[in-house]
């Protein structure tokens, strides 16, 4: 659903496949999507390589 300007200062729930994200319409929102504003996906997060992780890691001692 595009975004119109009187929907402007309404507060609208838009559903990412799993919850609804609260919205507050603002005026440079006007003309885009809804879809736009609810991220669907958790970004990812790289932590440190583990054991395993490299052909390299069957050199290291394990503590």
């Amino acid at each position: 659903m595009v975004i119109t300007p009187e929907m402007i200062g309404s507060i609208v729930g838009i559903y990412n496949g799993k919850t609804f994200n609260q919205v507050e319409i603002k005026p440079e929102m006007i003309g885009h999507y809804l879809g736009e504003f609810s991220i669907t996906y958790k970004p990812v997060k790289h932590g440190r390589p583990g054991i395993g992780a490299t052909h390299s890691s069957r050199f290291i001692p394990l503590k």
